[in-house]
């Protein structure tokens, strides 16, 4: 009688992979940055004039202004964050060689992939949920010590809240974009160092081309192509795109956005089209590898 073949659970190596993750020490340095950041905003807000008045006359208008800098900072910081995390996760395999090990004893190409890129999403969600609730948490007592009681919160508009629902359907989307760009950028790569730097750079060099654009739009009489290019470019759709599905309109783009005015519509096509085309690459170069790995 042949003994059974054993294979490595799928839920089983999302586990692993997600305490790899927790056992790096990058990963709570991260954290604790994150955390001293966050604490100097509040004091920013805190120490600001009449922050107790706006509050009262206005609490609608003061928690938009709230949205904008705690948004932008979950926005920018989550990206960086999951952008490094998922480069190290999946990156760091190709270069030390474990990832021959983990094929060796069963694990398939695709699901070693699928496990990685789900350990980070769920990594991705707690982040959010977390900094949601501390946020929260903060801006209530503020509001307590400001105001004496959390009255404020029962004048705040109906159309804030659902505005606060797309502004988290939105970071949800820029966190997966950056877990499935860190995934392409280390299997085009294979290598932590390439991994690193591709991710990383990927959206600086995004935005700075729209400058780029716009000095050249300038510089030839503002003829369409320069415009038409911006169209179509990751950063400044995802920039926008809570700005375009808001109907109050309320949210601005912390960085460049399209040259030209696009709609909702086009914006979301554009972010669907780079998110098929980053997980392309990296399912491409996990299933069809290097000869030697």
């Amino acid at each position: 009688m042949s003994a059974a073949v054993l294979r490595p659970r799928f839920f089983g190596a999302v586990r692993g992979e997600a305490i790899k993750v927790t056992r790096q020490l990058s990963f709570w340095l991260m954290l604790l940055g994150a955390f001293v950041l966050l604490g100097v905003i509040i004091l920013a807000i805190s120490s600001t004039q009449n922050v107790g008045d706006a509050m009262k006359t206005d609490p609608t208008g003061f928690f938009y202004t709230s949205l904008d800098v705690f948004g932008t900072t979950f926005q920018i910081g989550s990206g960086i964050f999951l952008l490094i995390v998922g480069a190290r996760l999946i990156g760091m395999e190709y270069s030390s060689g474990t990832v021959r090990i983990l094929y060796a004893r069963g694990a398939g190409r695709l699901r070693v992939l699928l496990a990685k890129m789900l350990a980070l999403a769920i990594i991705g969600i707690a982040l959010l949920a977390g900094y949601a609730l501390l946020v929260g948490g903060i801006m209530a007592a503020l509001i307590a010590g400001y105001t004496g009681s959390l009255d404020p919160l029962q004048h705040v508009s109906s159309a804030f809240w659902q505005d606060l629902g797309r502004w988290a359907l939105v970071q949800g989307l820029s966190l997966s974009m950056a877990i499935l760009l860190a995934a392409a950028a280390a299997g085009l790569g294979r290598s932590l160092a390439f991994a690193m730097a591709g991710s990383l750079a990927f959206f600086p060099a995004d935005n700075f081309l729209t400058i780029i654009l716009a000095l050249g739009a300038r510089a030839t009489g503002h003829i369409h192509p320069w415009f038409d290019i911006s169209e179509y470019q990751l950063g400044g759709n995802l920039n926008i795109v809570l700005r375009l599905i808001e109907p109050s309109h309320h949210s601005r783009p912390a960085f460049a956005a399209p040259l030209q005015p696009v709609d909702a519509t086009h914006a979301l096509a554009v972010i669907g089209v780079y998110a098929l085309l980053f997980a392309a690459v990296g399912i491409w170069r996990a299933v069809k590898p290097d000869v030697l790995e």
